[in-house]
C-alpha cells in the first residue's frame, strides 16, 4: 500500500512510502520503499527502523542496483514480527541540503510504544550556521572593501592600511581564518556522517551536490593565496576581489531561472557592501591614528575623494538589490505572501536607508565644517552595515516568496501548431489546456503528454488527456521539482499519422536556502 503526501518543496520531500504511513499492513513487508519529489544519492541515504520498543531492528543504504541517483530508494529489511514500527530516513537534498524525516507503520497488528519521531528538516543546524557565515563574510567583505579603498586612498598620497592599521593586520587575518574555520565546521556538522568516507571512496562528483560546500573550499583556497608574502600588490587586490564575491555563489542563486544573471547581480552587490563598509572602517581607523598621532589629516580633500566613492558604491547596492529581488519573486508577491524571508528584506530596506540617511548628514555637516566630527554616527552607520550583512546571510538561508508564471505559446510541428496554456509553472499539481489542430479533416484519436526534467531524472507520462469542445484538451500535469522540464505533446490521428510537439518550461518550487 502507499501513502501520497502534499508535503512538496525545493528540498528534498517524501512523497510515498510502502508500507504506508498509520496503515496495518496484512503482511509482513520484505521492502521498504520511499518515493521522493527529486533524485537521492543512494550513498548518502539511510533508514533505521525501530520496533514498538525503540529499539533500531534495521539500518542500512538503499539496495543496489540501477543508477547512483534515483527518486525511488528501495530497502531489503530482515524478517520482522508483527508489530508497530517507526523509520527514520536521511537524506541529501539536490541543493546540498541534509533532510530527514520519520514516519509509522505497523505490520499485522498494532502494539503499544515506539520510537520518538523527529522531525524533517534541518532547521536546527541554521542558528549556528548564520552566525559562523555572517562572522565570517562579514570579516571577508570588510577586508577586501578596506584594502580596496586604503589602495586607493594611497594612491591620492593619503595614509595607507599599513600606517593607520599597523600590526593590526595579522589579527585581522587571524580572525579571518578563525571565522572560515568556524563556517565550515557548522557546515560539515550538518553534512551526512558519511559523507566524507563516499567521497574517498571514489564519488568525488558527490561534492557537486553541495554548492555551499565549494563555495567555502574556494573562499579558504584564496585565503591561503592572501598570505603569501612578497607578493605584488596587484596579487592582493585580486585575492580580495575574489573573497568579496565567493559568497555570492552560495544562497539561493542555484535555484533561479537566470542564473548567471543572478550570479553577476550578486556580486555587484557583494563587492558594493564590501567597499561601502571598508570606506567606513578606513574612516575610523584614520580618526583613531589621527588622535594617536596627534596629527592633522585634511579632510577638506579627502572629503571629495570620499564622498565619490562612498556615492558610486551605495548607489550600486540599491540597484543591485533591487533587481536581485525582481530575479527572485515579485514585489506584490513578497508583501501578498508574506513570511520570514520578507521581514527581513523590509529590515534590510530600512536599515539601508538609515544607513543612507546618516551618510547623508555626516556629509552635509562635513562640508559645513570642512572637518570630520561625527565619528559616532559613522560608527552607528558602520554597524548599521555589519547587521545589514547578518540579515543578508539569514535571507540567504530562508525560503522566500515565489510569484510562479504562466505558460501561453503555440507550438509547431511542420505545418501544424497546437496552443498549450499552464496556469502556474510551480511545484505540484498544475493542469494543462491544449488547443489540437485537426489533420486533413481528421480529429485526434488519442492526445498524450509525457514531463520529465532535463536530465531525464524524473519522468512522468504518457498522461492521457480529456477531450473538451473544439479541440480543447485537458491533462494534470504533476510537477515535483522546481528546475527546466520537458514537456512532450503526442497526438495520434485516424490512419496512423503522428504528431508531436516539445517545449521546455522553467518550474518553481518555494524558495530555500543552501
Amino acid at each position: 500500500m502507499i501513502m501520497q503526501t502534499q508535503n512538496v518543496d525545493a528540498h528534498a520531500s517524501l512523497l510515498e512510502t510502502d508500507p504506508a504511513e498509520k496503515v496495518v499492513s496484512e503482511e509482513i513487508p520484505s521492502k521498504l520503499k520511499l518515493r521522493f519529489n527529486e533524485p537521492i544519492e543512494k550513498d548518502l541515504a539511510t533508514v533505521t527502523i525501530y520496533d514498538w520498543n525503540a529499539k533500531p531492528v534495521f539500518t542500512g543504504n538503499p539496495d543496489e542496483g540501477g543508477s547512483d541517483r534515483t527518486p525511488l530508494l528501495e530497502f531489503s529489511l530482515p524478517e520482522l514480527k508483527e508489530g508497530t514500527y517507526t523509520v527514520q530516513w536521511n537524506v541529501v537534498s539536490l541543493d546540498g541540503h541534509p533532510i530527514q524525516g520519520s514516519y509509522s507503520f505497523a505490520a499485522g497488528e498494532v502494539t503499544e510504544g515506539g520510537a520518538k519521531s523527529i522531525n524533517s528538516g534541518d532547521d536546527h543546524h541554521t542558528g549556528p550556521l548564520i552566525v559562523a557565515r555572517t562572522v565570517a563574510e562579514g570579516l571577508l567583505l570588510l577586508g577586501a572593501g578596506l584594502f580596496w579603498f586604503a589602495w586607493l586612498a594611497e594612491r591620492k598620497k593619503f595614509p595607507s592600511i599599513d600606517i593607520i592599521f599597523g600590526s593590526g593586520r595579522r589579527f585581522g587575518g587571524a580572525l579571518i581564518i578563525l571565522g572560515t574555520l568556524a563556517e565550515i565546521i557548522t557546515y560539515t556538522i550538518s553534512l551526512p556522517s558519511g559523507l566524507m568516507q563516499t567521497v574517498f571512496h571514489g564519488r568525488w562528483d558527490i561534492l557537486l551536490q553541495f554548492p555551499f560546500m565549494l563555495m567555502v573550499a574556494a573562499q579558504l583556497v584564496f585565503l591561503i593565496f592572501l598570505f603569501i608574502p612578497g607578493m605584488v600588490r596587484g596579487w592582493y587586490l585580486f585575492m580580495w576581489f575574489a573573497l568579496a564575491a565567493v559568497p555570492a555563489f552560495g544562497g539561493h542563486v542555484w535555484g533561479m531561472e537566470n542564473t548567471t544573471l543572478a550570479l553577476v547581480l550578486r556580486v555587484i552587490h557583494q563587492l558594493s557592501i564590501a567597499l561601502w563598509l571598508g570606506a567606513l572602517c578606513y574612516v575610523i581607523f584614520l580618526l583613531i591614528w589621527q588622535r594617536k598621532q596627534n596629527t592633522k589629516v585634511d579632510w577638506k580633500e579627502f572629503r571629495p575623494f570620499f564622498v565619490y566613492k562612498m556615492m558610486a558604491a551605495t548607489g550600486l547596492v540599491v540597484v543591485s538589490g533591487v533587481l536581485m529581488v525582481f530575479l527572485q519573486t515579485e514585489w506584490l508577491t513578497v508583501i501578498t505572501d508574506w513570511m520570514t524571508w520578507s521581514a527581513l528584506l523590509l529590515s534590510k530596506i530600512v536599515l539601508t536607508i538609515l544607513m543612507l540617511s546618516l551618510a547623508l548628514y555626516q556629509t552635509r555637516k562635513w562640508k559645513k565644517r570642512g572637518t570630520f566630527t561625527t565619528f559616532r554616527f559613522i560608527r552607528a552607520e558602520w554597524i548599521t552595515g555589519l547587521i545589514i550583512i547578518l540579515i543578508g546571510v539569514w535571507m540567504s538561508q530562508t525560503a522566500y516568496p515565489i510569484s510562479a508564471k504562466s505558460y501561453n505559446d503555440t507550438l509547431v510541428s511542420g505545418q501544424a501548431k497546437v496552443e498549450v496554456y499552464i496556469n502556474q509553472l510551480k511545484v505540484g499539481d498544475q493542469q494543462m489546456n491544449l488547443n489540437v489542430p485537426d489533420i486533413n479533416g481528421e480529429s485526434p484519436e488519442e492526445v498524450e503528454v509525457t514531463i520529465s526534467t532535463s536530465d531525464q531524472a524524473m519522468q512522468s507520462g504518457p498522461i492521457t488527456t480529456e477531450e473538451g469542445d473544439s479541440g480543447n484538451y485537458q491533462a494534470e500535469l504533476s510537477f515535483s521539482m522546481s528546475g527546466t522540464w520537458c514537456l512532450v505533446i503526442h497526438v495520434a490521428y485516424p490512419g496512423g499519422e503522428k504528431k508531436e510537439w516539445t517545449a521546455e518550461v522553467f518550474v518553481v518550487g518555494e524558495g530555500t536556502g543552501s
